[in-house]
């Protein structure tokens, strides 16, 4: 996948999906799932590891990234 193929949130941008994709391309983590396909910093990987399967919301703020697991029962 290329890099410029995935999305790069704006500040203050959200963004709610089921992760089920880590791939790390020139310097950056794309994270997937379903349509959706974000460009992040690396720092994010481990954080992300573990949310694998799992629906997350990510927040760009000014300086950085804020997830949040959010829990969806069928």
């Amino acid at each position: 996948m290329n890099i410029f193929e995935a999305y790069r949130l704006s500040p203050w941008e959200e963004c709610a999906f089921l992760l089920d994709t880590l791939i790390e391309e020139e310097g950056c983590l794309i994270a997937s799932g379903g349509k959706v396909k974000l460009r992040l910093p690396l720092t994010m990987k481990s954080d992300l590891d573990k949310c694998l399967g799992l629906w997350i919301s990510i927040l760009r703020m000014d300086t950085d990234y804020r997830m949040l697991i959010l829990n969806c029962q069928g």
